[in-house]
This record gives structure tokens, sequence and C-alpha cells, in this order.
């Protein structure tokens, strides 16, 4: 018996057992995958029609879907792909919205800080750092450069730009206007806009010394700290507000967190950051041999590692939590300073506010070097106060509780103790000591020196 079987029956039963063309370019099930740290929009995936993986970017701005092959079977190779595309799309929309050529520094500029802007995302910069690249780049540096093309930027310009900023600034925030100039040219230089790199201008960096409180000063700080608790004081206007016609007189009402901010961080290595987002949560009290507070805090500076503070600290710590308690604010997800500010900036700068007023009435606002001292000298002091009178405190141990370098600990601490600070150590006298023989056959004799004078002795045990 024949079966005869019709056009329409054949077109039916081969769709049904081979895939379209239009199938075999949908994305496999499973497979779709966001790029780390970049857009949404941006994202890889296989299809059946390809043994590559795929890459596929929705433009916002020209309304259209981007697709690409990556030429690579393996995922890394995949994502890394897809970035590429990602950053010359961003390119090509910024050089394209503008009538200036690719290679002008303003487009290279703006392309630049947008890309950095996914660094942002996947924590490789902080927001706050990419925040001031940006301000430092359309006050100071885009005012400069704006229209030229990054060609012309070349060492002669570079040396006009240092010497004019070099009227109003010191050498290290020079550096920094320099690296981000750089950013922008190593950028253009990566996408083939600029054939060399210029060289750079050298800029004589100089330390400043960080301001912090003797031990005496440290006293005077606490102990009118504390008896100002609890009065309405009035700041007094800023040198730069002197000036001005209408002055607003700001009044401040000092706290209890005042003293206690001051006796925490000389006695807790923390930065003025911490006391913002430092909640109870955060602190751990330790007994045993040693008896100290652990201090998990957010990240800060890149740094995450607990902190380790004085014993002292402890009954400073539980005072506030006694005082905080009262007022039902003493649980866990409480903050530990200004715990009735939900604002967090704010909370820190009322605190600033009070220690500003504070170093106004002592006269402290600078210290013997006429180096400004701030909230954040408590800190220095804290550094200051272990290296005068820390017992062989080796500095990489300092440097990682404090979450600094052993660099900042030399250059900005350590380089100022002076002979005078550490006299006990200098005027020590070793009153005995033993040196071996290395020719005396007998290992029991050493040579012994006693008041002065040295003589071969029988060694003793130890």
């Amino acid at each position: 018996m024949t079966r005869i079987t019709t056009a329409a029956q054949a077109a039916s039963s081969s769709s049904i057992s081979t895939p379209t063309k239009a199938s075999r370019t949908v994305p496999i099930p499973g497979s779709l995958h966001n790029v780390p740290g970049y857009p949404e929009k941006l994202k890889i995936y296989r299809i059946a029609a390809s043994k590559f993986w795929q890459i596929r970017l929705y433009d916002e701005h020209a309304k259209k879907t981007i697709k690409r092959s990556s030429q690579s079977e393996h995922k890394s190779e995949a994502f890394k792909a897809a970035k590429a595309l990602y950053e010359q799309v961003v390119f090509q929309r910024l050089s394209g919205a503008s009538t200036s050529p690719k290679s002008r520094f303003d487009v290279c500029a703006r392309a630049m800080m947008e890309l950095q802007q996914s660094r942002v995302t996947r924590k490789g910069i902080s927001k706050a750092a990419h925040k001031n690249d940006q301000y430092f780049l359309d006050a100071t540096i885009l005012p400069r450069f704006r229209t030229m093309d990054v060609a012309d930027v070349t060492f002669d310009e570079l040396e006009k730009f240092v010497a004019k900023l070099g009227e109003t600034l010191s050498g290290s925030s020079i550096q920094r206007y320099l690296g981000l100039v750089r950013k922008v040219l190593e950028y253009a230089h990566n996408r083939h806009l600029l054939k060399t790199m210029p060289l750079f201008p050298k800029v004589q960096k100089q330390d400043q010394p960080r301001g912090w409180f003797r031990p005496s000063e440290y006293d005077a700080l606490l102990a009118r700290a504390k008896q100002l608790v609890g009065q309405v004081v009035e700041l007094q206007p800023a040198a730069n507000e002197v000036q001005k016609k209408k002055q607003e007189i700001r009044r401040v009402t000092i706290t209890n967190d005042l003293p206690n901010m001051i006796a925490f961080m000389v006695n807790g290595f923390i930065r003025p950051t911490d006391l913002k987002n430092m909640c109870h949560k955060h602190i751990e009290i330790m007994r045993g041999d040693h008896t100290f507070l652990r201090l998990t805090l957010p990240e800060s500076k890149k740094h995450d590692k607990p902190i380790v503070t004085l014993e002292k600290a402890v009954a400073i710590y539980e005072g506030i939590q006694t005082e905080n308690a009262k007022s039902e604010l003493a649980e866990p997800d409480d903050y530990v300073f200004m715990p009735t500010y939900t604002n967090r900036g704010t909370a820190l700068r009322k605190l600033q506010q009070q220690f500003n007023y504070l170093l106004q009435d002592l006269n402290f606002k600078k210290g013997a070097l006429e180096e400004d001292r701030t909230i954040y000298s408590l800190r220095h002091t804290c550094i200051m106060f272990r290296l005068l009178d820390g017992d062989n405190i080796d500095l990489l141990t300092l440097a990682r509780n404090a979450r600094t370098s052993v660099e900042m600990i030399e250059r900005f601490y350590a380089s100022q103790l002076s002979g005078e600070m550490n006299i006990d150590a200098l005027q020590s006298n070793r009153t005995k000591k033993t040196f071996r023989l290395a020719q005396d056959n007998d290992p029991q004799k050493r040579l012994t020196l006693q008041n002065g004078q040295i003589a071969l002795a029988a060694a003793q045990n130890t």
C-alpha cells in the first residue's frame, strides 16, 4: 500500500523534527549570565547554532540590541570580550555625540570616567574616590586641557600645569592631579588614540606632620570636654567666612559623646568615619590574659581586619553602653556615638562641630609645628602614644591594627619621634652582658661584662 504525503504534511513534519534558524539562535536555557560588575544590559550566553559564547548588549541610547560572537568556547574569555565590547560602545557613543574628534581630551576623560563607574559597581574603587576624581576633572583639569588633542598634552604642557598648581597646592596634591591626567592619557593610549605616553614632570612630595596632642594636651582636652557637657556654645566663624557681610552664628550643644569620643579614639585606633558607622554589634568585649575590645568594623580605606583596642577602651565603652541603654539605644543595630541621628553624615558633623569648639576654647587648633589639628588628630594621638609608651612594639603589628601601612607609620608618625621622647631608652645601661668566645674550646666559659670590666667566667645556665 502506497502512503501519500501532502506538501503541507511534509512541511509540518519537517518543522517538528528540525530546529528552525530562529530557534538555533535563541539562548540555551540556563546559559544566560550577567557580566560581574557591569550593567545587567550586558550578558553572555550559548546558542545551538555556534560552539562559541555569544555577547548581547542593549544600548539604551541607540535603543537597539547589539549581538556579537566572543569567538571563544571559554566563559572567562567571553567575559573579557563582553567587557571590551561594552567599553567600545561607550566610547563610540560619547565621541559620536560630540562634534569634537575622538582624541580630544574631554571626550577621552568622559569615556574614562564612565568606565571607571563600572569599577565602582564591582568595588574596584570607592564611590568617594570616583566622586573626587570627577570633581578634580571638572574644577581644574578640564578647564586647562578640555579642547586639546591628547597628543598635544606634552611634557611642556604638563610642566606649565604643574607650575600653576604649585601656586596654591602642595606636592602631594599636585601628584593627585597628575595621576588623574595620566589616567585619561592611558585610556587614549590603550585605544590607539595616542601613540606614545608623554613624560611627566617629577614633583617633590613633602610629607606634612600629622597633628596630634601631647599627653598634657590630651588631659586638658578630656577634662575641658567633661566640663562643657550640657552647655550650648557658639562656634566662631571660619577664617574664610570672616569677610562675609552676614554671618550666621552657629550654636552647638555639647553632649556626652564629646568626652566619650575623645577617650575612645585615643584608646581605640579608629578613624572618624568609624565613629559614624560603628554599631554595638561591631564591638566584642574580650576578657582573658588581656582585656580589650575587638572591633569588627565596616571596611575603611580597603582595610577590613578587626581592630584590637587598649584596655582602657573597655571601661569607656561600657560607660557609653550604660548611657545609651537608658534611652533604649544600646541594641546591636544601634549606633554607639550620636545614636539618635539616623543621618550618619549629620551625626559625624555634629561631633566635629563640638570638637572644633573645644579646640577653639583651648587654643589647640595648631600644634607645636603649626600643623592643623582636627578630630582626626585623636587617631594620630593614639598611634603616637603607642610609639612612645609601647614596650618594643613592632611597626607591622601597629600598622595592621590601626588599618594602615608600615610606610605611613614611618612617614607620618615615627618621623616625629625625637631623642627626648625616648630618653629612657637612650639613657639605659647594660649592667651585665655575656658574650660567647668562639675561639675558646671550653663551651662553659664566657666573657662577662660587670661594672665596666670584662672578665672570663663560667657561663650560667639560661
